[in-house]
């Protein structure tokens, strides 16, 4: 038996793909974060950071030696999402200025404007998402996670702003994505024609680095991942979503998000999902550099 016996014999419980560097010999720092307090249809992704950690550890995850990522944990659960966003903004300005890629496990796409509107070397925000979330105000409020890429663009300038795997949004945020510039692929063109959506998507992050990937899970079709907070149908296919990754995060990340995952209403597959595809980001950047 080895002379530390309680490692030996004890397990302290899953991590993220497999997350077995310290801090300091990362290039990836994960952390959760549960919340899911403006959810406007079906609550439970706060219990993401979990599942996700607990379907990785059973996925085949061939090269996930290669990721140096440490697991930092979950910050401490909130229902105010004003505390939720300023405690997300200062674990990413933290991890970044350690010279480390933030990786955020959701939760709801809220926790984004916290962490993009604080983290400093990003030349583009990529984004995988059935929505636009650019409402100006929904259910009374101003701040949720329908319009969280508004109050984000209405804040802080940034170079590149693409949105794919869109389908489900309304005539107010079509027209505030036209004046705010966003660039947006749509589920149709990727479904129908991926070739031809990837030469799209080529071109509008050409000569960018440091790119923000955010991942909403219920940019898949439903039919592939039942366990989102809300399921939108006419969505693309896993295969689509991990060469779409491949293609952004080849490129360079400077932080990363994988959001909405659901285990309430999960039958293990939106999960195993969602850990595929925040797992090929970052084999795909490591790789790339």
């Amino acid at each position: 038996m080895s002379g530390n016996w309680i490692e030996f014999l004890f397990y302290r419980g899953p991590s993220f793909v497999g997350a077995g560097a310290s801090f300091e010999e990362a290039d990836y720092a994960a952390f959760g974060v549960p919340f899911d307090a403006t959810a406007s249809y079906r609550p439970g992704s706060r219990f993401g950071p979990l599942s996700l950690r607990v379907a990785s550890e059973y996925l085949e995850l061939p090269a996930e030696k290669m990721i140096r990522l440490c697991d930092l944990g979950d910050l401490h659960p909130t229902n105010s999402v004003e505390v939720m966003l300023r405690r997300v903004g200062e674990a990413v300005e933290r991890i970044e200025e350690s010279g480390r890629i933030p990786v955020i496990l959701g939760g709801e796409h809220t926790l984004t404007l916290g962490s993009a509107s604080r983290l400093r070397s990003m030349g583009c925000l990529v984004i995988l998402d059935a929505h636009l979330d650019m409402r100006d105000e929904f259910m009374d409020t101003k701040i949720n996670h329908t319009t969280w890429l508004r109050r984000l663009l209405e804040e802080r300038r940034i170079e590149r702003v693409i949105v794919a795997g869109a389908r489900a949004y309304v005539d107010e945020e079509s027209s505030a994505a036209d004046e705010m510039g966003i660039h947006i692929i749509t589920s149709t063109e990727i479904f129908l024609d991926l070739r031809g959506a990837m030469k799209k998507l080529e071109a509008l992050t050409s000569g960018l680095e440091n790119i923000y990937l955010s991942i909403d899970v219920d940019v898949l079709d439903p039919g592939y991942a039942p366990g989102v907070s809300n399921p939108e149908p006419g969505g693309i296919a896993p295969i689509h979503l991990y060469e779409l990754i491949k293609l952004v995060a080849g490129k360079g990340l400077a932080a990363l998000d994988i959001v909405e995952v659901n285990p309430l209403f999960d039958d293990g597959s939106a999960v195993a999902c969602a850990v595929y595809a925040a797992y090929y980001a970052m084999l795909s950047s490591t790789t790339s550099s």
